[in-house]
């Protein structure tokens, strides 16, 4: 474990230095006229991980090139990605502009591979794939409205990303299984309208998948088609209209329909064997919108939340019907008066499970294309660097979460420059141990967790973070972690702790 520990902190130093020293640059003109415009820039980014007592002593199990597999009790692994971008413009004479960008991604995972129960990627995986090829019309009507067509790979997310985000999952041979770089969908393609205070997307598209690839570890091939519509209120000088960040508050209604997913064999487990024909309908708000000027409640209360509802009455693989939803609700406050300006949410999260395992209608929910939320780093959707992130299914189970975050008055490297520090505490329980396969005598208590972050800006192209954490098991959690281990492999000790440190840096060139 010493060994091991000595490596990451190398590493830990390595990546640091790379975000510490460096300085902010816009994306490189290669082409410029009055009416043409050709830009390139370059992404990159790493992490470094260090996880004493994987799993509560369960570990993390490598598949051997031999056959078999080899346990691994105290992970380390790294994670690196480049993504060099090409994008263009041409403002036409008759008043819009064409607009494209073409993008691609080459990954890789060292060291023992990520800290799964079966690791995901393991033996060095290492790929470069297409990730961005779109073309656009943006059409101004006045100086507060545009219609904006984009077809083919792009990006695409519904608010902050909680049922809408990922189109591409990064496993297997393709590495960076916690980075995850790639988000684009495939096309057809969107419409998107953006006005003063409503916006709307009509979109269908598909998620970008390959089986072999990622191991037989990927999302079903899922095409679909839907809508979205938002109305919200802008911070002063900003954009709600095309920038999520810049809304002060919003209600968004979505909804899309399966058209056609990949049922097969493959896909036959608990969340996601039921994709073709579902209808997945969500309404979220969030934002500083409630009218009461006492504690400063109007500007500095704010309150997120969401409601997700997947229902299909032609479900595959022997399911009669799906009836799922997935909440959650985020109060938070601001103390702009004290030092550190700290803020402090409590998050209430419940993805729906079924007591019976065998039932003929699923009940289990599918995140479908979740991103770990647009608002934060950490303190996300995935509840906590441990559980949250290596055992947890994100379907079954409750989650009640605390966040306390604060920036001090200082600058490490520059005037401009800025750290914010977090704790981050989880509390995860099972809705019913036997939904997910375990004895219905398991406890429903899967594991509390203490995470602390310091998470560092140097400016709008060059961040990073460090972490460290604990989580302590409950009956749930350790039966989850067990039931993880391979047929055949002898069940390790198993403690009641499990510990994470980590790192991670992004650049853009």
């Amino acid at each position: 474990m010493a060994s091991k520990l000595r490596r990451l902190l190398i590493s830990l130093a390595a990546l640091g230095n790379v975000y510490a020293v460096s300085d902010a640059y816009a994306d490189q003109t290669l082409i410029e006229s009055k009416n043409v415009t050709i830009k390139a820039g370059l992404d990159i980014g790493g992490d470094a991980f260090f996880l004493p007592n994987t799993n509560y002593g369960a570990g993390s199990y490598r598949q051997r090139r031999s056959g078999g597999y080899a346990l691994i009790q105290d992970t380390t692994y790294a994670e690196l990605y480049g993504k060099p971008i090409l994008s263009g413009q041409w403002k036409t004479p008759w008043g819009f502009t064409v607009f494209g960008q073409a993008s691609a991604i080459g990954s890789t995972t060292l060291g023992d591979g990520d800290a799964e129960s079966l690791s995901q990627t393991t033996r060095t995986p290492r790929a470069i794939t297409l990730e961005e090829a779109n073309l656009g019309v943006d059409i101004p009507f006045n100086k507060d409205q545009k219609l904006i067509l984009e077809g083919g790979r792009q990006k695409f997310q519904i608010d902050d990303g909680f049922l809408m985000g990922k189109g591409a999952y990064s496993s297997g041979d393709r590495g960076a299984w916690w980075y995850a770089p790639r988000f684009a969908f495939a096309g057809p393609g969107v419409i998107k309208y953006q006005g003063k205070h409503i916006r709307a997307d009509a979109f269908m598209l598909e998620n970008n998948t390959n089986n072999n690839q990622t191991r037989n570890n990927d999302r079903p091939e899922t095409k679909f088609e839907g809508f979205d519509v938002t109305l919200f209120r802008s911070k002063e000088g900003g954009n709600g209209g095309a920038v999520y960040e810049d809304r002060a508050a919003y209600i968004t209604l979505a909804y899309f329909h399966v058209r056609k997913a990949n049922i097969g064999a493959a896909y036959d487990y608990a969340n996601r064997a039921d994709r073709q024909g579902m209808n997945v309908t969500q309404l979220s708000w969030g934002g500083t919108f409630i009218p009461v000027k006492t504690w400063g409640i109007d500007k500095h209360f704010s309150l997120y939340g969401t409601f997700v509802s997947e229902q299909n009455s032609h479900a595959g693989n022997g399911y009669k019907g799906v009836s799922a939803y997935a909440t959650y609700i985020e109060p938070g406050y601001t103390f702009t008066s004290l030092p550190w300006k700290p803020h402090i949410f409590y998050r209430y999260t419940r993805f729906s499970g079924g007591k019976n395992p065998h039932s003929r209608t699923k009940h289990n929910y599918d995140t479908y294309f979740l991103y770990d939320g647009r608002r934060y780093t950490y303190g996300g959707y995935w509840p906590g660097e441990i559980t949250g992130m290596y055992l947890a299914p994100l379907s079954n189970m409750e989650i009640h979460q605390v966040d306390l975050t604060g920036v001090p008055p200082i600058h490490l490297l520059r005037k401009g420059d800025e750290l914010k520090l977090g704790l981050h505490f989880y509390d995860l329980s099972f809705l019913y141990p036997s939904g997910s396969g375990l004895p219905s005598t398991v406890g429903r208590h899967m594991s509390d967790e203490v995470d602390f972050s310091a998470e560092y800006s140097f400016d709008a192209n060059t961040s990073g973070a460090i972490t460290g954490g604990a989580a302590f098991a409950g009956p749930g959690g350790k039966a989850l972690a067990k039931a993880g281990i391979p047929s055949g492999m002898n069940v390790p000790p198993m403690h009641g702790t499990s510990g994470v440190l980590e790192l991670y840096f992004y650049r853009h060139f």
